[in-house]
């Protein structure tokens, strides 16, 4: 992004809708794929899910750095893009799986362990990619810290996104946005104290800043990214509608009184 003393609530905005619509169609799709029977047909699903919510972290990072009142221009080295992009996805792929298979609270400490360990490698690896100067001092107590925060904050997610109650209660939707919100509210707070970590402002430039610019990569995070994310739960809500539907016209055949046969009164001749 071009230099600015002004923090960008636009790109924090952005930010929070990508993450809040990469939970929902991790969740989305993890309950879809609980009622599969062979695992053929969990695949989909899984890459669906973990790919969603691992381009939403990452994206989410990118957004967050250039919403900051930097006095510099940001930049990322072009050999760290792939991994930062690819690698989060691939790494979302086991926790996806592992809550397709049980939803006991080892699966969601397991689950939330591992989102937090990617998230914090997300966040850490987009500060290397934009070779700050004059350089990073780490507060490791503090980094700890957003850790900790992001394991809970997980944890208590996925059970609200998994209980019984977001399952089979009347307020099932709202448990799900509820989990989503506390998602996206945990993942923005650590990316917080992860910035407060290095002493971001204390910062004077960008090594890499005319290799990647942050300006286009902004436009893929905070445009091309949630615009695809919107039409996938589009999709989500219209096979659920679907599915649905034909649910209830189903029970209502089975319902529906059968109708007797008249017998036919024959005349002998």
């Amino acid at each position: 992004m071009t230099p600015t003393g002004d923090s960008s609530l636009l790109l924090w905005a952005m930010a929070a809708v990508v993450v809040l619509l990469a939970t929902h169609l991790f969740v989305a799709w993890v309950r879809r794929a609980q009622g599969n029977q062979g695992w053929r047909q969990n695949v989909g699903p899984v890459l669906v899910a973990g790919s969603a919510l691992g381009l939403g972290m990452s994206s989410a990072m990118v957004l967050a750095l250039s919403a900051e009142a930097l006095p510099f221009a940001l930049g990322y080295r072009w050999l760290m893009l792939p991994g930062l992009v690819l690698l989060p996805p691939l790494l979302c792929l086991l926790p996806a799986w592992w809550l397709v298979k049980r939803q006991n609270w080892l699966a969601l400490l397991g689950a939330g362990l591992v989102l937090t360990l990617v998230a914090l490698a997300v966040q850490v690896g987009w500060i290397l990619a934009a070779g700050l100067r004059p350089g990073i001092r780490w507060n490791f107590p503090l980094l700890g810290a957003a850790g900790a925060l992001q394991l809970l904050g997980f944890v208590a997610s996925l059970w609200l996104a998994y209980s019984d109650a977001s399952s089979d209660g009347a307020r099932k939707t709202l448990w799900r946005v509820g989990a989503a919100a506390l998602f996206t509210v945990t993942l923005l707070t650590g990316q917080e104290v992860v910035v407060g970590a290095i002493g971001l402002h204390g910062q004077v430039g960008s090594i890499y800043q005319r290799e990647a610019s942050a300006t286009w990569l902004c436009l893929v995070a905070g445009a091309l990214v949630p615009t695809l994310m919107a039409v996938m739960s589009l999709d989500v809500f219209l096979r659920n509608s679907g599915e649905r539907h034909r649910s209830r016209r189903g029970a209502v055949e089975l319902n529906m009184p059968k109708r007797r046969k008249r017998r036919r009164k024959y005349r002998a001749l």
